[in-house]
This record gives C-alpha cells, structure tokens and sequence, in this order.
C-alpha cells in the first residue's frame, strides 16, 4: 500500500485514540516523520451529512500558513516545536470536504508522536540521517492517531433494539454505541452490561410468550427463579425450550449472554474488552430481532386471517 492509499484509509477508517504504527503504512520511509503536507491534497471515502450518502472528500490544511513557518526547515531535522520532552509529539488541524456538494467538512486534529525517545541527531539538522534505514539505532517507529473529529461520527443504532429497551436501558445501549466508535472498550463493556444484568429477564419473558417456544416450562423456571435467584439455573435450562430461531446459534445465547457479566472489568485490556463488547453486542441484537421477527410474523399472520371472515 503506498503512503497516499495508506493515509487516506486511516483518515476513513481509525477511530479516536486508535494509534496507528506509520511504518506498517508504508516501510519504505523508515525514520522519515509524517507531517501535516502529507495529508494535503488526499482524496478519502467519507459519510456527507448533507447528502446522507458515502462519497469522496479532499483533505487540506486548515492554517497552511503558521504550518508553512513551523515545516519550513523540514529538510533540515525535525523541528524542536514538534519535539516534547525528547519524544515526537505534534498536532495539526485537516479539512476534509465533500467533493460532491461541495459544502459539508470534518475537521480532525491528527496526532504524530513517538512513545520512546528520538535520537536528539534527528532534531534541527540535516534529513538524510533520519530518512536512512541503513543504522538500526534510529528505528523509532513513529504512530499517528485521530485526537479530534467534528462533527462526531455518526453512531448507527438498532431501532428494534432501541425500541425493544426502556429509556435507560437505551440510554446506556447508545452510550456503549458511542464508546465503541471511540475505541473505549471498558467503557462500551460496562454498558453493555448493565443491559444485560437488567433486561435479560425481560428478553426470557419475551421469548416465553412466543409461538413457537415452551411458554409453561419457562414459566416454571422464572417462578423458580423468582424463590432462589442467587442459584437459579434458568440460564442454562432455557435452552431446550427455545424456539428453533434462537437455537439457531447452536449455543444457548441467554447463557451466553449471562455469562458475560461474571467476568471482572479491571482484569482486561481495553482491546480485550473492545472485542468483548462488539460480540456482545452483536449477541445481544441478534436475539431481540429474532423475537422481534416471530412477534411480527404472528401480528402479520392474525391480520391476514381477519381477511378470512368467521
């Protein structure tokens, strides 16, 4: 992937505070820094607002001039204004705007920076020493990362799950939403959990009242766990008494679910738990949709027998 493609794709692709190695962009500039005219002039795919549609838009720098006094001596080392306390650490401000209506724009503040030190040989001198691949004491992969986007990116819901929850429930399902979009893992898992730990009942008496589950079985097992809810097995013993949709998965998805509120937040990293969240997540809509579909298929079927007459 050459620099332009691979920087474009991150413009499109990474989330916020999601660091991205620029070397795994493009190898072939080693100990060459990314700065802001690297971005200038790069076309990128990108939701229009305005259009509500996917279309191209074409970054530029914001303050081209105060950008121009600080990389004008680029050529001859890294500027000391981009280096904090040893280690690369600079921000920039890109415009990206609709190519189609010609009016709509995201701003992103991008973020370069090294987490070890770099060589003080790479400041304010010539570029050929830090350009070269040829001396390993001066690999220090360099990252970039999005520290601001406006407007905020667009956090598609569930409507049948926002409607399936009550007001705080959907509340904190949007609020996982939006921590996911901005790779906050821990954050979006302990969303996702409270959901679980308050609606899971709700989503068991839910599937009791369709057609095609064992309703007075699981009624035996919710009056069970009405009486012993610290040793309830509902969670397990639900499985046989699924409709054929929700066992689809082969797996039982209430004890799925159930199980994911067990485990404790502190003992995961935040891409542990982000990996965590998106699979709950998909879980958990997976199955209020199926009791969605059988819902509406039996309000659809008593229509159309009212067509019938007596």
């Amino acid at each position: 992937m050459g620099m332009n493609e691979g920087l474009g794709k991150f413009i499109e692709e990474a989330i916020m505070y999601n660091p991205r190695n620029v070397f795994s962009i493009h190898t072939s500039f080693y100990n060459r820094i990314i700065t802001p005219y690297d971005f200038d002039g790069l076309t990128f795919d990108y939701n229009c607002a305005s259009e509500d549609k996917y279309t191209s838009f074409k970054l530029d720098l914001s303050n081209r001039a105060e950008i121009d006094t600080q990389f004008e001596m680029i050529a001859y080392g890294v500027p000391e204004t981009c280096v904090k306390k040893g280690k690369l650490d600079f921000t920039f401000h890109l415009v990206g705007k609709c190519q189609s209506c010609n009016d709509y724009h995201v701003d992103f503040l991008i973020n370069v920076f090294t987490v070890d030190s770099i060589p003080k040989e790479w400041v304010n001198i010539h570029a050929s020493i830090y350009r070269s691949d040829k001396d390993p004491k001066l690999s220090v992969p360099i990252s970039i990362q999005k520290v601001g986007v406006n407007p905020e990116p667009k956090v598609d819901f569930n409507k049948i799950a926002m409607k399936f929850f009550d007001r705080e429930s959907g509340n904190w399902y949007h609020k996982g939403l939006n921590a996911i979009a901005n790779n906050y893992g821990i954050g979006s898992l302990a969303y996702f959990r409270r959901i679980i730990e308050k609606e899971l009942m709700h989503i068991i008496k839910e599937i009791k009242e369709l057609p095609d589950s064992h309703g007075l079985e699981i009624q035996i097992l919710l009056d069970e766990h009405d009486k012993h809810s610290s040793v309830s097995t509902i969670y397990e013993n639900i499985y046989q008494h699924l409709p054929k949709s929700l066992k689809s998965l082969g797996k039982n998805p209430i004890k799925l679910l159930y199980n994911q509120t067990s485990e404790a937040l502190h003992s995961m990293t935040e891409q542990e738990a982000m990996e965590k969240s998106k699979i709950i997540l998909q879980l958990l809509e997976f199955v209020i949709i199926k009791i969605n579909e059988e819902k509406s298929d039996i309000k659809d079927l008593k229509e159309a027998i009212k067509g019938l007459g007596n």
